[in-house]
């Protein structure tokens, strides 16, 4: 069990009744999970609950809202205040820093209400909420909201598992990295008694690639390079190989895993040009690197093992940007 005190959660949404939830930008399984999940638990609970993100739902996760009645994208044109205008409170899960809530950020920074946040990360922005449930050492912000569940007692229905089994299987490298422990396979043996189809979810995720996302896979890999002494690999995505496959910024998400298969190299990282603007920095560590302290060079933060942030355009002074931060972390 992680060391969160749960009878915070509890006081929390006794003094409230109508919720918005809401998540990082280009959220992934994690975050999308989680944020479903908590979601069906208090309405169960029978709180008003809106769930509110930056970015629109990644095709890959369409299947945790079918019917599209959970997720809603904000729009700072003002088309989305309907959603927000009589909202008491804000819950923010899966990330603990301002530089992750993308446009939304400037509607949580003008919102009175009280805000509580339930994370895993390391780093944290101290002014982001006034409640942090937060344990660093736990392998999804899945993991947290399945003791948060349990805790309000409320039974888990199918839809609930379903949430809670993609946030913790995606966050574990689908229980193939070093966080996944006895408890992590426990919890999920609980959740597949709850519902949650594992060998569906599998194929919903994994086995409805665009063919646009495959060929992108082959152009990042054609991108691969290396450097100290092949202790670092990198790629790089460009908003024009997105267009010539007509493949999407999210189909990138797990390619930067390819750069820490190559044998012998301890850190790598991917670089993706945004339509918006801006370079997405990925980082993943199989070595002593931390990847947080690297990330926070760029406003960025995460895990020791996997953190991200994002860099100004061009994409090639970005890459020198990020060899030179490597440079400085690589022998610590």
């Amino acid at each position: 069990m992680s060391g969160v005190d749960w009878s915070l959660l509890s006081d929390f949404l006794k003094r409230h009744e109508r919720i918005v939830l809401t998540t990082h930008i280009r959220p992934d399984g994690d975050a999308l999970g989680s944020e479903m999940a908590l979601a069906h638990a208090l309405n169960r609970l029978g709180k008003d609950v809106r769930c509110v993100n930056t970015s629109p739902m990644p095709p890959r996760y369409d299947f945790l809202d079918p019917d599209r009645r959970i997720f809603h994208h904000y729009q700072d044109d003002g088309s989305s205040n309907y959603l927000l205008r009589d909202a008491q409170a804000l819950i923010i899960l899966d990330l603990s820093s301002w530089s992750q809530l993308g446009r939304f950020g400037n509607w949580v920074r003008q919102f009175r209400g009280p805000r509580l946040v339930i994370d895993h990360h390391v780093s944290r922005d101290t002014d982001l909420a006034q409640t942090f449930l937060v344990d660093t050492s736990i392998e999804a912000t899945g993991r947290l909201v399945f003791e948060a569940i349990r805790h309000l007692k409320v039974n888990i229905s199918p839809e609930m598992a379903t949430g809670l089994l993609t946030a913790i299987a995606m966050d574990t490298g689908w229980f193939r990295h070093s966080n996944t422990s006895a408890d992590t396979l426990r919890i999920v043996a609980d959740l597949i008694d709850s519902g949650a189809p594992i060998s569906d979810i599998f194929k919903k995720i994994f086995e409805r690639n665009t063919l646009g996302r495959l060929k992108l896979v082959g152009k990042t890999l054609a991108s691969l390079q290396t450097a100290f002494d092949g202790r670092v690999a990198w790629a790089t995505i460009t908003r024009q190989a997105l267009e010539d496959v007509g493949a999407l910024p999210t189909d990138a998400e797990d390619l930067v895993d390819y750069t820490v298969s190559v044998g012998g190299v301890e850190l790598g990282f991917l670089l993706t040009e945004l339509p918006a603007g801006g370079i997405k920095l990925s980082l993943r560590s199989r070595g002593s690197i931390d990847c947080c302290l690297l990330a926070g060079e760029f406003g960025g933060g995460g895990h020791r093992a996997a953190s991200g942030a994002t860099l100004p355009e061009p994409i090639d002074k970005a890459v020198e940007a990020v060899l030179k931060a490597v440079e400085r972390h690589i022998d610590r």
